[in-house]
């Protein structure tokens, strides 16, 4: 099966930053159930990837967050400071990322226009050591050392915020 072209310039920026990564490719991986067995045989962690905004649709929001844990939006804006957050619709993923719904990930940060989008990192995943991530496109994945992902992240220029959403035990 051939690369996806919307794969590319992930791959090309992985390549130029010396970040090495293991490619998947795999049916449409749509939902955290589709990503359980990708990555598996390195011991890759899985994460959410949820794109949202504040309630006047003025500022923009990528969270990733354990894949155990639900988004409770109060939790996180107020963690956050904002008003109420939301998911964004079909139309601005692709508008703000490039993106098709399912296909959500830090990866995308990398194209231009997307240097105001927040990241916000649930702190369980900063002691994950190995994380899966999608190229652009839910038929492969990624799988990355987090350390190089947080490089990648730095390069991107995008304002980071660490968050500690509620565990299913919390909630």
């Amino acid at each position: 099966m051939a690369i996806d072209p919307r794969e590319l310039p992930t791959l090309r920026l992985l390549d130029e930053m010396g970040i090495s990564y293991v490619r998947y490719e795999h049916a449409l991986a749509l939902t955290m159930h589709d990503c359980e067995d990708i990555g598996r045989d390195i011991g890759a962690h899985h994460f959410k990837n949820l794109f949202l905004c504040n309630r006047q649709k003025t500022k923009y929001y990528l969270l990733l967050i354990a894949a155990g844990k639900q988004f409770h939006t109060a939790d996180i804006s107020k963690q956050l400071g904002v008003s109420r957050l939301s998911f964004c619709t079909e139309e601005q993923l692709m508008d703000r990322l490039g993106l098709l719904p399912g296909s959500v990930t830090p990866m995308a940060l990398a194209h231009k226009g997307t240097e105001d989008i927040t990241v916000v990192i649930d702190e369980d995943i900063l002691s994950m050591d190995t994380v899966c991530v999608h190229p652009c496109v839910s038929s492969a994945s990624l799988a990355i050392k987090l350390d190089d992902l947080v490089r990648f992240l730095a390069k991107t220029g995008n304002k980071i915020c660490i968050v500690r959403p509620q565990s299913p035990e919390e909630a």
